[in-house]
């Protein structure tokens, strides 16, 4: 199956004055372990803020993604709720598309807010107020989409078996063939061995026949 794992999820909101307001983040179980291969760290929550404040545009309904260092994407969805304007973001793999992290976005991230008593409160909370209340549901659904895609530390293992299997498939076929050459050689050897006997036969009968003529 196509696609990419995300890396992390922040949900935040535009304020009047401009500025941009976390409410809640998460990020993929074992973050440490999943990126090692990778020399460059996928951005924080705060590096989304900031990227959000200054290149996405939250006035109205849009969607779109940020190319990041080290092969990293930022989806973000603008969406004019109608209890605040919200942003969602998700920072996947080099191998997420579009397509797949806008559908993670609205389809997953966007149903935790879908409690009357969140969007009460939504538009008036500060940094990080709503986290222990949505983080559990965003690591929920970052957790049941990475299940479908193996880590770089797991792709890195399937890599090596894969390269094992492979030596084992060479070795298996250079032994194959050097049997086989034994036994072409064990036939040779069978052959040259009936033949030098039947060489001696003729040369024993020709003698025969030779001392009879003569006697």
């Amino acid at each position: 199956m196509p696609g990419g794992r995300v890396v992390s999820v922040v949900l935040c909101r535009p304020t009047v004055s401009g500025d941009i307001v976390p409410i809640a983040m998460g990020n993929c179980e074992n973050l440490e372990e999943a990126t090692k291969y990778n020399s460059v760290k996928p951005p924080s929550d705060t590096d989304v803020v900031k990227l959000v404040k200054s290149r996405v545009r939250t006035y109205f309904n849009n969607d779109g993604v940020i190319e990041l260092d080290g092969g990293y994407h930022l989806f973000y969805a603008v969406t004019l709720e109608p209890f605040c304007t919200m942003i969602y973001c998700c920072v996947g793999e080099n191998s997420m598309v579009a397509d797949e992290a806008l559908e993670f976005l609205n389809e997953k991230i966007r149903t935790i807010l879908a409690s009357s008593n969140i969007q009460m409160v939504i538009a008036q909370a500060n940094s990080y107020d709503l986290l222990g209340l949505l983080q559990p549901d965003i690591l929920k659904f970052i957790k049941q989409h990475n299940e479908q895609f193996p880590s770089a530390h797991q792709q890195r293992m399937i890599d090596i078996r894969r390269q094992v299997d492979d030596v084992r498939a060479v070795m298996a076929d250079n032994v194959e063939r050097l049997m086989e050459r034994g036994d072409r050689l064990e036939n040779i050897e069978n052959r040259t061995e009936a033949l030098r006997a039947s060489v001696e036969v003729s040369q024993r009968h020709q003698i025969f026949i030779l001392y009879m003529s003569n006697s």
